[in-house]
């Protein structure tokens, strides 16, 4: 067990926690589509919301202390062929790096954001399903953070090639060999 008993209780239940929020934060986005679709009639129709932001932000927070830390179960769960499965979520790593930029992230907040505007049947399942992609988007950083060392816009400083023409070879070596 080592030093992982050494941490008290709480911080071991905050590291499973840690662990588990991409699924949480997944399955929360789901109950916020089902309170949009379905909202509550009594005194939940409150509550029920406000629960939910906390529980996001909490799993959003240990999410992120999770990411900055090596996890036994993070590496037990590591697949034995990383570079193929890297190569299968190719698009997943290359929305992790797009998805920050602001020619794409700007667009996606101003969809994300208006689709909260439409109204009528047609309009909140449209709202459902703008949504749901954030779904896509938290299983993207998910695999980009644990498949990171085969990312192929992580090595070589982008895309996985050197693209320029310039490359200077490497100094020739002063050392003498010996015939």
């Amino acid at each position: 067990m080592g030093d992982y008993a050494a941490h008290p209780w709480s911080a071991r239940l905050a590291g499973r926690i840690g662990h588990h929020s991409p699924a949480l934060l997944s399955a929360s986005i789901l109950g916020v589509i089902l309170l949009g679709l379905y909202p509550p009639q009594s005194a939940l129709a409150l509550t029920m919301p406000i629960a939910l932001l906390a529980f996001v932000l909490m799993s959003w927070l240990l999410m992120r202390q999770h990411d900055r830390r090596l996890c036994e179960l993070c590496m037990a769960a590591m697949p034995l062929n990383p570079s193929e499965l890297a190569a299968h979520y190719k698009t997943r790593f290359w929305l992790a790096h797009s998805g920050g930029k602001p020619a794409f992230l700007v667009p996606y907040l101003a969809v994300l954001i208006g689709s909260n505007f439409l109204t009528g049947t047609i309009g909140r399942i449209g709202w459902a399903i703008v949504q749901s992609s954030m779904i896509y988007l938290i299983l993207a950083y998910s695999s980009h953070r644990r498949l990171q060392p085969w990312c192929p816009w992580c090595r070589e400083g982008g895309g996985g090639q050197d693209d320029r023409d310039d490359v200077t070879p490497p100094p020739p070596s002063d050392r003498r060999q010996l015939v």
